[in-house]
């Protein structure tokens, strides 16, 4: 699990995960990630959406695991 500074939450998924939910290069998650303003506000929501999907199903898969 990685803190990214520029958005203000855990990344669990990889960025290969992350680029393929939003469908976007890896390359746009780096600078999504990282802050760079060469990315449009959409695609920045498009890939902040995909980190938030892959957490919660990440953190609810490991508390069902916990749980079980």
């Amino acid at each position: 699990m990685a803190y990214e500074p520029a958005i203000g939450i855990e990344r669990l998924g990889t960025v290969k995960e992350i680029a393929e939910a939003a469908s976007v290069g890896v390359a746009t998650v780096h600078r999504v990630l990282n802050g760079q303003p060469k990315v449009s506000s959409s695609t920045s929501r498009a890939v902040l959406d995909a980190i938030r999907k892959i957490n919660e199903r990440k953190i609810s898969l490991a508390r069902w695991r916990h749980d079980s």
